[in-house]
């Protein structure tokens, strides 16, 4: 189906930038053989949910749309985009696919050695009482 328009999480714009150049090369391998795509980086409302601004949003509407974020633990994100999302696109990622939607990265927890990942409830550590050293984000690392 190829790909219409590259959404940029996280400050991913100048990725996006090399991922549609790449997908829209004229070989035989690319995507989108030298059409172009779109890269755009939405906003986000109160209540966290992605906004498209008149100018942006009939690139996502109704197109074929690449998801492109730092990491993917939930698939959260994919609900509020709007568009057909054809695939996720992500530097690390805990899924291998959210609902139907493949996901694909760069690194996975394999690529990690000792990388654990659990729900509130059910993390050893909180069920001892342990305190977090550190939050990590896309903006950064915070000590505690």
């Amino acid at each position: 189906k190829g790909v219409d328009t590259i959404v940029c999480l996280d400050g991913s714009e100048v990725i996006g930038a090399f991922l549609a150049r790449h997908l829209a090369k004229g070989d035989r391998f690319s995507v989108n053989q030298d059409k172009n795509i779109n890269v755009i980086t939405p906003e986000y409302d109160s209540n966290g949910q992605l906004i498209f601004r008149d100018n942006l949003a009939p690139m996502v509407s109704g197109k074929n749309v690449l998801i492109l974020i730092s990491t993917v633990n939930s698939g959260k994100t994919v609900q509020y985009c709007g568009g057909q999302v054809q695939g996720i696109a992500a530097i690390f990622t805990m899924l291998e696919q959210v609902g139907d939607i493949p996901v694909y990265s760069l690194f996975t927890p394999a690529d990690i050695p000792g990388y654990a990942s659990y729900q509130p409830k059910q993390c050893p550590m909180c069920q001892k009482g342990q305190r977090i050293d550190a939050l990590a984000n896309s903006f950064g690392f915070s000590q505690l």
